[in-house]
């Protein structure tokens, strides 16, 4: 009985020590926990920033105050020879603060690692950064754009009906846009200059992959035609001629295979489309009407989708003879519409000229017929004018008569004689409806019916008059004669549209006169008579206003030949 009161009370001594040692381990654990709070870990660093023992508000205010002026220093991205200035927030770049001091650690824990690491551990640790990843990329886009040199494809076309390779394969170089991210990510906020990386670009197809196609592929695509059934309007047969110019081979689906041009297939089987009866759509148009421009209506039709024709084109060139496809009909829309018509602001009367004619028979022919030719002209933004490509080689099946022209400094007979009246009136029209010359070419004498240096001649072998409707609306040329033969005849030309500027033509400079050559007797049939013209050098100024205010101005120059007088009959003995 002794021995068992003795180890009961030897028990109870241990339990109490060990309940004393719990006690005194707890209190200083519940003290770790409390003296560790919620404070980043002692020995914690951001991008080189100490914050250890603060608290994460204090630990975040220190950051934007350490890191605020490097954050925002600009980057240089270099690639090459280019280089891109760019602030780090037009860049997509910027520092989450809260989220580097939570990466840090900190906040209460009653894990013992957890209060150990904020007593007494902590390290360093990289800034975590925002990155909006669309402005970053567009950033490195805008560098590759200057220095990317895209590698080029082989491509195959054709000459006639037989394949030729139209581009040699050559490799590109271009900046690496993933690994330049990846690059500027990590430089930001160590070092403002980043290098971006160029690699090389291979071709999609090789020249020695286009060779190989020039007796095969390429070749057998051509060499039959294609019996196409259109929906129930019948059979559209495209020849090998169609194929051939509007089809080209270049990189598809990762090697060379076809590729048709739908507009130039649209093009090339339009006639045979016609034939079957199909009603084609008609594009919209603005003509001269009895006293001003009228719009004719667009029309829809119907027809054949041409991308829809071209992909039932493609499996049949293959394919050496026996070739079949077919294509549903469907509504085709008018390109041009009423709707885009109305919109292009051919409104009023912006430029007009009206010249005088001697009242010859072929003059009032030749200009009166010019007269009708350009009437009605219409031209969309961008369009040009030619006036030879108007009116058309001037021969007697055509309606035109022969009449005065110069040639090498001597007035002589010409088909179509005199039409540089109307071309000169044209010219002046549109010069000042602030049109652009883009070419015109002034007689080489000078006749005073003409405004001096603003006037053009004509010529179906080597001069034309030409002019570009550079305005965003629409442009319409109205054109007629008054008068009847025997009688001073005139023509007009009108442009309508909307007006940009208000033109004025400065006073003309002449200078350099030059006096005409000795007479020339000529005895033979066909003489003609010519009085003698100084020659003279002219320039003057297009102005343009707009209200007041003089915008720009264009300078015309002409050097005048003199003329030397011819006299029909032998050269009198003393002459």
């Amino acid at each position: 009985m002794a021995n068992t009161r003795t180890l009961s009370t030897t028990a109870k001594i241990g339990i109490g020590v060990g309940a004393g040692l719990v006690v005194l381990l707890g209190g200083g654990y519940l003290a770790g926990h409390f003296l560790a709070g919620e404070n980043v870990p002692r020995n914690a660093s951001v991008a080189g920033v100490p914050i250890g023992g603060l608290t994460p508000e204090t630990a975040e205010h220190t950051l934007r105050a350490a890191l605020g002026e490097r954050s925002e220093k600009p980057l240089v991205l270099t690639a090459g020879d280019e280089k891109l200035t760019v602030a780090p927030g037009e860049a997509g770049l910027a520092v989450d603060y809260a989220a580097s001091v939570a990466q840090a650690g900190g906040g209460r824990s009653w894990n013992p690692a957890a209060i150990l690491t904020v007593l007494f551990g902590g390290s360093e640790h990289p800034a975590v950064l925002a990155v909006d990843t669309a402005r970053l990329d567009a950033t490195i886009g805008g560098l590759a754009d200057k220095v990317d040199v895209p590698a080029v494809d082989a491509t195959v076309g054709y000459t006639g009906l037989k394949p030729v390779r139209t581009t040699e394969g050559a490799d590109g170089r271009v900046v690496d846009r993933a690994a330049t991210a990846e690059a500027v990510r990590a430089a930001y906020l160590t070092t403002s200059t980043v290098d971006a990386p160029l690699v090389t670009a291979a071709p999609v197809v090789t020249t020695a992959e286009a060779d190989a196609a020039l007796a095969g592929p390429a070749a057998t695509a051509v060499a039959a035609p294609v019996d196409v059934a259109v929906g129930d309007a019948g059979t559209l047969v495209v020849r090998p001629e169609h194929l051939a110019a509007s089809l080209t081979f270049g990189p598809v689906d990762g090697g060379l295979g076809p590729v048709f041009d739908v507009k130039k297939l649209e093009a090339q089987v339009k006639p045979g489309l016609a034939k079957l009866g199909l009603k084609q759509p008609r594009d919209a148009t603005i003509t001269m009407g009895k006293t001003k421009p009228r719009i004719v209506p667009s029309a829809d039709g119907l027809g054949v989708d041409p991308a829809e024709l071209a992909a039932a084109l493609v499996p049949t060139l293959a394919q050496p003879s026996g070739r079949t496809a077919s294509v549903g009909v469907s509504a085709r829309p008018a390109s041009f519409t009423t709707a885009d018509a109305e919109k292009l602001g051919v409104k009023k009367v912006i430029g007009k000229f009206t010249t005088y004619f001697p009242g010859t028979a072929y003059r009032y022919n030749n200009i009166g017929k010019a007269a009708k030719l350009i009437n009605g002209t219409f031209l969309k933004p961008g369009e040009v004018f030619s006036m030879n490509k108007t009116l058309g080689k001037r021969t007697k099946k055509a309606g035109w008569m022969a009449g005065g022209a110069i040639d090498g400094g001597r007035i002589v007979e010409r088909q179509g004689g005199g039409i540089s009246q109307a071309t000169t009136t044209t010219f002046n029209a549109i010069y000042f409806a602030g049109l652009e010359d883009i070419y015109h070419k002034p007689h080489s004498l000078y006749f005073n019916r003409y405004p001096v240096g603003r006037e053009a001649t004509l010529d179906w072998v080597s001069v034309d008059m030409k002019f570009r409707n550079d305005s965003p609306y629409g442009v319409v040329l109205q054109a007629w004669i008054t008068g009847r033969p025997g009688t001073t005849g005139s023509v007009t030309v009108r442009v309508w549209s909307t007006k940009r500027y208000t033109i004025k033509a400065s006073k003309p400079v002449l200078s350099n006169y030059r006096a005409p050559g000795k007479t020339v007797y000529d005895d033979s049939d066909g003489c003609i008579p010519q009085s003698a013209m100084t020659g003279f050098d002219v320039h003057h100024y297009r102005l343009f206003y707009k209200g007041d205010k003089l915008v720009k101005k264009e300078r015309f120059n002409w050097r005048y030949n003199s003329l030397t007088p011819v006299v029909c009959g032998k050269k009198p003995s003393d002459a």
